[in-house]
């Protein structure tokens, strides 16, 4: 009884995404704040008793697919009584996009029976190389949409009085990696006049300061 109230604290205080469920039907036993709020539930005790099949997702299909991928690392870690680890995309509640290492562990009891699974979750989307963000978004959105969410992601939408079209949205990506004009034309395959028309547009499309303070936003971000 005391092991599992102290599990149950340790889960429940743990900073990232945390469950405890049952081994055999997969149904939560515990969940931390963290956990629930990315599946979009507010009372992480809404969460007991329920399947990750049973939870609503932003994109169903994706979702499914998740869910999936989820009762198969439960069976493993359950089958072969160890720690699974795994890396993969996971697309929050927000619609934010999420590049994390999942961890799942065993609960052994006497003579080694499964008491249940423990699942911690990282987030390394920090870790993603800046030139990759957008193919990380473009798995789960349009280029339109895409280019919304890294603004948010990197707080900087606010930046912009209106959004930077595809072009321009590249070329920032390119300066605030350090480039000059010659080398971000030739990395996008664009002459150097286009490139400055894209800064230029850019400027225009910002509030007074915006673009310098969005490209050490974006560094700041990407250096972490």
């Amino acid at each position: 009884m005391k092991f599992y109230s102290e599990l149950i604290k340790l889960i429940e205080t743990c900073p990232c995404p945390a469950s405890f469920k049952e081994a055999d039907t997969g149904k939560y036993i515990v969940n931390n704040a963290c956990n629930a709020r990315q599946f979009g539930v507010l009372n992480p005790k809404d969460l007991n008793g329920l399947t990750i099949n049973d939870l609503k997702f932003a994109q169903p299909t994706w979702g499914a697919q998740y869910a999936s991928t989820i009762e198969k690392l439960d069976f493993l870690a359950s089958d072969e009584k160890r720690f699974v680890t795994d890396r993969h995309l996971f697309l929050d509640d927000s619609g934010e996009v999420r590049y994390e290492k999942l961890t799942k562990a065993p609960v052994l009891g006497l003579r080694k029976k499964i008491l249940g699974i423990v699942t911690y979750r990282h987030d390394l989307t920090h870790t993603v190389p800046l030139a990759d963000l957008c193919a990380l978004y473009e798995q789960f959105y349009e280029k339109p949409e895409v280019i919304t969410r890294l603004l948010q992601y990197f707080k900087i939408d606010t930046n912009f009085i209106t959004q930077p079209s595809e072009g321009q949205f590249n070329v920032l990506l390119q300066k605030a990696r350090g480039y000059s004009t010659k080398e971000i034309a030739k990395r996008l395959d664009l002459a150097p006049r286009t490139v400055d028309s894209h800064m230029a547009a850019l400027r225009g499309k910002t509030v007074d300061g915006g673009l310098s303070s969005a490209l050490l936003s974006i560094k700041a971000q990407s250096a972490r």
